[in-house]
């Protein structure tokens, strides 16, 4: 088990500087404000503030009003930002399945159309389950286009259950699917594992707000390091915790390199 880049990683960490090491993309992040919640540093421009200062290559990103009050405005706000940072920011089309079928769907051609990269479904927020007929359209064009869909899970809900995510991932195996925050916990870590051993176009997102213990080093043992992404959440939370979360955790360098940033240019087709 080779550790020599790893290490060096640490101690960038430690010291504060940005982490050159890897190359790093984060699969997994967010633009503007969230209800109730501060987020001082919420622009395009902050984010890539911030993806400078701890050494993120590039993220994907969805707006937060996209998957609240607005989904068109929301992706509006990521074109806007794709286009102010290219290759820095790219985007998630996210799609409320609460809308006409010729909406949604003329949504995800205006989107590709902008150069985005992967569709997003918060099925939570837009109180819709993941397998309910708001989302056929947009599974079938993920399925058509050969496309990644990010999905919010939780475990034991009733819009987004990993298990339920992952059948619906089965259903629509050209399309690859990155079960969001690997559901959250260690209970959710066990159901991703169940799920990576039945679906094979699946793929684990490791954002969360909570750092549990060994459960970076569970997850990546159980459904192997070529399905594992990094992602934080950004600037919904501090990327910092994550990046520290992966440098000190117990993966080897070969691991690392994967999970930072290889598994999600090979997905995303980077």
């Amino acid at each position: 088990m080779s550790c020599k880049i790893r290490d060096k990683m640490r101690e960038a960490v430690l010291e504060g500087r940005p982490v050159t090491e890897f190359q790093v993309v984060d699969a997994h992040t967010h633009l503007g404000y969230w209800y109730n919640f501060n987020i001082p540093w919420r622009t395009a421009e902050d984010m890539v503030r911030v993806m400078d200062k701890v050494g993120v290559e590039c993220c994907i990103s969805t707006a937060h009003a996209a998957i609240g009050p607005d989904y068109r405005y929301g992706n509006s706000q990521v074109i806007e930002a794709m286009r102010a940072f290219p290759g820095r920011i790219l985007g998630y089309c996210t799609i409320n399945p609460n809308y006409p079928d010729s909406e949604k769907l003329d949504e995800l051609n205006r989107c590709f159309d902008a150069g985005m990269v992967a569709i997003k479904y918060h099925p939570s927020c837009h109180l819709h389950p993941i397998d309910g007929a708001g989302y056929e359209v947009s599974w079938k064009y993920a399925q058509e286009h050969c496309l990644p869909i990010l999905t919010h899970t939780d475990t034991g809900g009733q819009f987004c259950d990993v298990v339920k995510s992952g059948m619906c991932a089965r259903m629509y195996p050209d399309s690859k699917l990155l079960i969001g925050h690997c559901g959250f916990g260690y209970k959710g870590a066990d159901l991703c594992i169940q799920v990576a051993k039945e679906v094979s176009n699946t793929y684990f997102d490791l954002a969360a707000s909570t750092a549990n213990l060994d459960l970076v080093e569970k997850i990546v043992a159980g459904v192997g390091s070529e399905r594992v992404v990094f992602g934080t959440d950004l600037p919904f939370l501090d990327s910092r915790i994550q990046i520290g979360r992966l440098a000190f955790s117990r993966l080897d360098d070969n691991q690392l390199t994967l999970v930072l940033g290889q598994n999600a240019r090979r997905i995303f087709g980077l």
